[in-house]
Parts: C-alpha cells; sequence; structure tokens
C-alpha cells in the first residue's frame, strides 16, 4: 500500500518509535491524576477510621483497649452513685472526679510523645487524639455537673464563674481543651494547614491553667495537685531537651531529679505565698516519709520509674535479644509497677494477716524471674506470647486494685490470674515441662492472696 494513503500516520509513528508512541500529553497526565486523587477520596470515605482501628480501617487490639479502657473512670464513678457509695455530698464527689480525671487524662496526652521518642513507639501517637478528646468531655462533664449542684441556675453558674477567679480559671481551661478537641478531625487538620499546629501548642499553656484551677480548688491540701504539677514539669522539661539529647537514657535520671527540685519549689512557693502555713515545714515533712512519700519524692520516683521502664524497652527491643534477658525484664517489670503503686500513693487499706508490704514486693519481683524463666524456654512458640499476657496481668492487678481500692476487684483479678496462669501451665506441658511447673507458683500466690482477700 501506498505510502500516501491512509496507512501514512502509522508509518511515520513507526518510525518515530515506540517512546513516542507512549508517550502521554499534559492533558493525559492532568486526568490520571485527577481520577488517582478522586479513587483515593473514595478508598479513604470508604476506610472510616473508627477509634478501635488503624488507617487502613483494620481492626487495632491497641486502639480498642484504650478507647475502652477510657470509659471506665465515668462507668466507676456511675456505678459509685447508684450504690450510694459517694458520702454525703455525692454530686460534689463526682464534680471532683469528673475534674480529677480530666487533668489525669490531660497529662497522659503530654506524655505520649516522651514514650514515642524514648521508648522507640510510633503506635503510640494513634491514641493521643482520642486521649485528648476524652480529656476535653471529662472537663465538660465537670462543668455540666457542676450546673446539676447549681440545680441548673445557669445564670448564677455563669455569674459565679465570673466571680470566682478560680471557676474562671477553669472555664478558661474548658473552653481551650473543647476548641483543641473539635479541630482535632482530619478536615480540620487539612483545612488550618499550619496553623493546625500552632493551635494544639495551646495544649500547654492549657494544661497549665487546668493545673492552677486545681490548685486553687485544693486550698491547703495541694499534695496531689503538687504531683501533677511535678508531672507537667517532667513533661515540659524533656521537650525543653534539643532532639539529640530528648532520646539519651543517661538524661533521665536527670530529668527526674531536676523535676523533683522544681516540684519542691513549687510547693514551698504555694505554702509560703497562698496559705498560712510555714513552709518550712512543708519542706521538713518532704524529708521524712512517716506519713507516706511526699509530692517531690513521687516525682522523682515517677522519673526513674520512667528510666526503668525506657531501658527495659529498649532491652526487649534488642535484637537478637539472649534469652536469659526475660527474666530481667520481667522482674524489671514488676519493680517499675510497684514503684509506680508506691509513686501515686495507690496503697489502698492492707488486708488483714496481709504480709508486710517488702514481702509483697519480693514475692512479685520472684514470681516474675520464675515466669521470665519459663517464657525463656518456651521462645518460638505461641506459648511465650501467653506468658507475656500472664504477666501483664499480673503487673496491671496492683494498679487498679490498689487504685480503686476494691476487693471485689481484687477477687475478680485473683480468679483471672489464676484461670490465665493454669492455661499457660496445661499448654505448656507438652513444649517445656519446666515452664509448666515454674507457672505453678503463681497459681499458688493469687489463691494465698485471694484467701486474705475473703477474709
Amino acid at each position: 500500500m501506498s505510502v500516501h494513503g491512509p496507512a501514512a500516520p502509522n508509518a511515520v509513528a513507526s518510525l518515530a518509535g515506540p517512546a513516542a508512541q507512549r508517550a502521554p500529553g499534559r492533558g493525559q497526565l492532568a486526568a490520571a491524576a485527577a481520577r488517582d486523587v478522586a479513587s483515593r477520596g473514595v478508598a479513604a470515605r470508604r476506610a472510616t477510621v473508627r477509634p478501635w482501628t488503624d488507617r487502613g480501617g483494620r481492626f487495632s487490639p491497641f486502639k480498642a483497649a484504650v478507647f475502652t479502657l477510657l470509659f471506665a473512670p465515668a462507668l466507676w464513678l456511675a456505678a459509685s452513685w447508684w450504690l450510694d457509695a459517694l458520702g454525703a455530698r455525692p454530686v460534689k464527689a463526682l464534680i471532683l472526679g469528673a475534674g480529677l480525671w480530666a487533668c489525669r487524662l490531660v497529662l497522659l496526652s503530654l506524655l505520649i510523645s516522651p514514650a514515642r521518642v524514648l521508648a522507640a513507639w510510633p503506635g503510640v501517637l494513634a491514641v493521643r487524639r482520642m486521649v485528648g478528646v476524652a480529656a476535653a468531655l471529662y472537663a465538660g462533664t465537670h462543668l455540666v455537673l457542676y450546673a446539676v449542684q447549681e440545680n441548673w441556675h445557669l445564670g448564677h453558674v455563669a455569674l459565679e464563674i465570673v466571680r470566682r477567679f478560680y471557676l474562671t480559671i477553669g472555664f478558661v481551661a474548658l473552653c481551650g481543651l473543647v476548641a483543641l478537641a473539635a479541630s482535632s478531625t482530619n478536615e480540620a487538620m487539612r483545612r488550618m494547614g499550619r496553623n493546625w499546629k500552632r493551635l494544639h501548642r495551646l495544649a500547654y499553656p492549657l494544661a497549665g491553667l487546668a493545673l492552677f484551677h486545681f490548685f486553687l480548688q485544693s486550698k491547703a491540701d495541694v499534695g496531689q495537685a503538687v504531683l501533677y504539677a511535678g508531672v507537667f514539669v517532667w513533661a515540659m522539661l524533656w521537650r525543653a531537651l534539643p532532639a539529640g539529647r530528648n532520646r539519651s537514657l543517661a538524661v533521665l535520671p536527670l530529668l527526674a531529679l531536676a523535676a523533683c527540685a522544681a516540684t519542691a519549689a513549687l510547693e514551698y512557693a504555694w505554702y509560703a505565698l497562698a496559705t498560712h502555713i510555714p513552709p518550712a515545714r512543708v519542706l521538713g515533712a518532704e524529708l521524712a516519709l512517716d506519713f507516706g512519700p511526699h509530692p517531690a519524692g513521687q516525682v522523682l520516683m515517677f522519673g526513674l520509674v520512667a528510666t526503668l521502664a525506657v531501658a527495659l524497652r529498649r532491652m526487649a527491643l534488642r535484637e537478637p535479644r539472649p534469652a536469659a534477658l526475660d527474666p530481667v525484664l520481667y522482674a524489671g517489670a514488676a519493680v517499675a509497677a510497684l514503684a509506680l503503686v508506691w509513686t501515686l500513693s495507690l496503697g489502698g487499706d492492707a488486708l488483714p494477716d496481709a504480709p508486710a508490704s517488702w514481702v509483697v514486693a519480693l514475692a512479685w519481683v520472684g514470681l516474675g524471674v520464675l515466669l521470665g524463666t519459663a517464657r525463656a524456654g518456651l521462645r518460638g512458640t505461641w506459648q511465650a506470647r501467653a506468658a507475656d499476657g500472664v504477666w501483664l496481668l499480673c503487673l496491671l492487678y496492683p494498679l487498679y486494685t490498689a487504685g480503686l481500692d476494691s476487693r471485689t476487684l481484687g477477687l475478680a483479678g485473683d480468679a483471672a490470674i489464676a484461670l490465665a496462669a493454669l492455661a499457660l501451665a496445661l499448654t505448656s506441658w507438652r513444649v517445656w515441662r519446666p515452664a509448666a511447673v515454674l507457672a505453678l507458683p503463681l497459681l499458688g500466690w493469687v489463691g494465698y492472696v485471694a484467701r486474705l482477700t475473703v477474709g
């Protein structure tokens, strides 16, 4: 066929080579980009991120656990009110409880970034938004319950907020927390751009205002407020460290000492300026442990527990990790949990005929060594992960039982640990028999504690 006929364009294209045939024009590139953006938008809408899913829409056990635990304080307060266990002024107790948990969650949200950097735990960032929104909700509930106490006389409530300085401070902090929670959506982040980060940096002064409100409301009994302020100081001092230093394990003990000194100075200044109590007597009490731990010592212990936790985390992440480290990690985790109980003053009422505190501590550390040894022998099996779960349950047990001071929860924890340890022993028998034997002392210990709890 003649090249001057209809086949001429194909002949020219074949002479130009395959690259010219495949090269798309600018219009085609723009259309492809638009289609890609549209498809991503549809996929993003389909994969809706819920509190219990990750960004890909998959179920996240960690997020689901945190989401569930954030409801626990509210459920506990509601159950206490229903059972008439809040004393002569239940609404007042609910107001204080909601405000206290708002402060705790604000502090927890500020500790997430240090946990991510120090413990090499990027996944913890997935719950920061959730914790911040929960803090705003508890703070809002705090105000609503105050209105309930005032019989819904909103005009009077507004007048009290204007008249009383500590209420004004608390209301400003609440408004700020609500603004941060409302702007925590992905859409708000896209619309605000760089201004979103600038707005959310207000979380630091808002946390300070919330703690100041806590101080003013506490009046002379500011022990808990001073403790929370010391943790806040620790978090702010960590943020002030240079980018390279904030990952160093060696800096953390120094940070704990600095936060301890700042806490003591803050408590001294408060008693000197806001009360008629001699501040020198307060400092003298700080050096004595006759009445339990004091805020400065608690902050020091908090910093040291954080140091120990980071060291254990880094040991656990070491690859390859020697099997001999498993008992050390389990025992170290027990020490950290027990120190945290002491730090947060979660002692509770001692059970009748209970052994001394140091005996209980040694028992938990010894059980950690035994179960860690079992875990080392079960390496490479699913029973090793099961041992981790059993020990995590053991570590949480003194925290929630002492913190809530509930014998019913204590018995439930005893039963849960006993069943988990029994299942581990039975399933480990065929894999490595010594592991089953090493899990049995845990059964004996929780049985002993259950007998003490029942009385």
